[in-house]
């Protein structure tokens, strides 16, 4: 169904973004989508569904940009879906050591990877995720180097620091809320309660000033 327009894509003809390929990529994505649970394959967290699939990415483990990596920006194994973050902290990152830019083909004993592969390893067998999304690496994990790898060159370990904010967020409305229903049943009150909210909004605004 796509060997014409996947033809010109080896050629060099069209790019990754051309037109051509959307039906492919839309394929691709809902297909990764569903093998994955909805979920970032790097750190994990749900990847909500948004209009021009803003919080998503088709990544390629091995940069499509790469000359020696080109011949795999179709391979199944070689295709994943990311959050934003995770994507834009990998950037055109190479994982690969020479002996995998040297293969014919794309296997598990191609050469060596800086990271955990998505399909040749087990994640959950490499890294763990604690209470409060903490990563680190799995008491006898198989290969602790590349998992290690993987945490700090996407700087997982920021992302504690981001939900517990967005919990205080959470929080902060969410008595915003039960201070504004009161009012709303009993809005003769002093005004007590009106500079509650006040002081609450503030907070939250602070905190979306530095988010």
């Amino acid at each position: 169904m796509y060997r014409d327009v996947l033809r010109k894509y080896r050629r060099g003809n069209i790019n990754w973004s051309d037109k051509a390929l959307t039906n492919l990529r839309r394929e691709i994505r809902v297909s990764l989508r569903a093998q994955q649970n909805s979920r970032c394959y790097f750190c994990r967290q749900f990847l909500y569904q948004e209009r021009r699939n803003a919080s998503e990415n088709i990544e390629h483990f091995l940069d499509k940009s790469k000359p020696h990596y080109a011949k795999w920006s179709f391979s199944p194994v070689n295709l994943t879906l990311a959050c934003h973050p995770c994507n834009m902290q990998k950037g055109s990152r190479d994982v690969g050591d020479a002996a995998v830019r040297a293969a014919i083909s794309l296997r598990a004993n191609s050469g060596s990877f800086r990271w955990i592969h998505p399909y040749f390893d087990d994640y959950h067998a490499n890294i763990e995720i604690h209470p409060g999304w903490v990563y680190g690496v799995r008491v006898g994990a198989d290969k602790p180097v590349q998992a290690q790898n993987l945490i700090q060159d996407l700087e997982l370990h920021r992302i504690q620091t981001i939900v517990q904010r967005r919990q205080r967020l959470n929080d902060l409305m969410e008595r915003t809320i039960i201070v504004l229903e009161k009012l709303i049943v009993n809005p003769n009150r002093d005004m007590a309660r009106m500079s509650r909210v006040a002081a609450l909004q503030r907070r939250i605004n602070d905190d979306l000033r530095w988010a």
